[in-house]
């Protein structure tokens, strides 16, 4: 008799077979992929997403919400050691928060896959998750929401880095286009005592071109739909040639006037002075501005500006706080230095254009880092940082 003929009864007997949709996958002991495409599937089509092996999770984005997540199933997982309840993402940050309870060795969760297949969600589920257990409990013993500042604010950075450095793609409507490792800092106790953040390869052509059904990045809807006209200068966002490119300019099932106000909200949970968040608005006005500017080509060996850039600069000086002629000068001439003695050179039309990009990627790449940074000193965990559970999310890029 054969191996194959003894064991898979047993299998089949057990309902450790792909077809029965097991939860652990190193339970299957003749698996292939197509073993495993079938155990996602059927786990999948009885909305079970997440699949474990070993200590790796498996997660299939469902495309839909679905009540997994709510403060009884933190309850739940709470102290819980991985592989006794149902996989979940809670039972991976619950199985890296009692490691840094028991032992003195650091954690990391990677979370990796193309684009669209719920990297995001799965670092702000597993950031919840943490913040929710440190809380504490009430008197009947049942975890209480998040209440901690500092928990509250690390929750809110979300906000702030989807704004700014998320979009919507052909393939994912809320696709984060930079990469981050983001440390969860936590006292002897284990009690959350800020966060540190390093971001990566902020996707920066997608501020100057995007592809058919693409957008730009979120904080620009929101601005338009959500901030004051008067104030920001704003006009309708399909006369903006940064924004007009792929015919796209709302997501489905989304209001970007309301991801305004949430916006601005998590920016003062993060101490951000009012007047520097105008100004951050007034900025990206401003970049919107500069991809309008559309230069007039002189015998190929200079530029002069259009009428409609003699309007448009004003408005960018406005903005940015300059004088018009300054910005005049930088968007039609550079300058070189010989030995001590400055020569101002007129762009050519090509060259121009370039520089017009080149500004308006170094504007909002620039106020990206410092938003990150202004992150970083507001969550900063002091001398807290010999304890931590770190999140990576950096895979995905196409």
């Amino acid at each position: 008799m054969s191996v194959d003929a003894i064991i898979k009864p047993r299998l089949v007997a057990d309902g450790l077979r792909p077809e029965d949709g097991v939860d652990d996958m190193t339970h299957i002991s003749d698996i292939d992929v197509h073993g495993i495409n079938t155990n996602l599937r059927v786990r999948f089509n009885r909305d079970q997403i997440y699949t474990f092996t070993g200590t790796i999770l498996v997660a299939v984005n469902p495309y839909k919400s679905l009540p997994i997540y709510e403060r009884d199933m933190v309850q739940k997982y709470r102290g819980v050691k991985m592989g006794v309840e149902k996989p979940h993402i809670y039972a991976t940050a619950e199985a890296a928060f009692l490691n840094i309870q028991s032992g003195d060795q650091n954690q990391s969760c990677v979370i990796s896959g193309e684009s669209g297949a719920g990297k995001t969600e799965t670092t702000k589920f597993i950031l919840q998750y943490l913040c929710s257990v440190t809380a504490g409990s009430d008197e009947s013993g049942d975890l209480m929401a998040t209440s901690n500042w500092v928990e509250r604010q690390i929750l809110e950075t979300n906000t702030i880095l989807e704004a700014f450095g998320n979009a919507k793609t052909i393939r994912n409507d809320n696709s984060s286009r930079f990469g981050k490792f983001m440390q969860v800092c936590f006292d002897d106790q284990c009690h959350i005592k800020g966060s540190v953040i390093q971001e990566y390869l902020l996707e920066q052509s997608r501020i100057t071109h995007q592809a058919l059904d693409e957008r730009n990045y979120h904080v620009f809807y929101q601005l338009l739909k959500g901030g004051s006209k008067e104030q920001f200068l704003l006009e309708d966002m399909r006369s903006y040639k940064y924004l007009n490119q792929s015919g796209c300019y709302d997501l489905p099932d989304h209001d970007d006037a309301s991801d305004y106000e949430e916006l601005r909200m998590a920016m003062t949970v993060l101490q951000i002075d009012d007047e520097i968040v105008d100004g951050i608005f007034a900025l990206i006005s401003a970049v919107l501005y500069i991809g309008n500017l559309e230069f007039e080509d002189i015998d190929g060996e200079s530029i002069r500006l259009t009428a409609n850039d003699k309007k448009i600069i004003p408005r960018i000086a406005t903005l940015l706080g300059l004088v018009d002629v300054s910005v005049e000068e930088v968007v039609t001439t550079r300058q070189i230095v010989v030995r001590g003695n400055v020569t101002t050179i007129p762009y050519k039309f090509v060259d121009a254009v370039e520089n017009q990009h080149a500004m308006a990627k170094a504007l909002y790449s620039r106020t990206f880092t410092w938003l990150v940074d202004q992150i970083n000193q507001t969550t900063n965990p002091g001398a807290f940082t010999q304890k931590f559970i770190g999140v990576l999310d950096i895979f995905g890029f196409e």
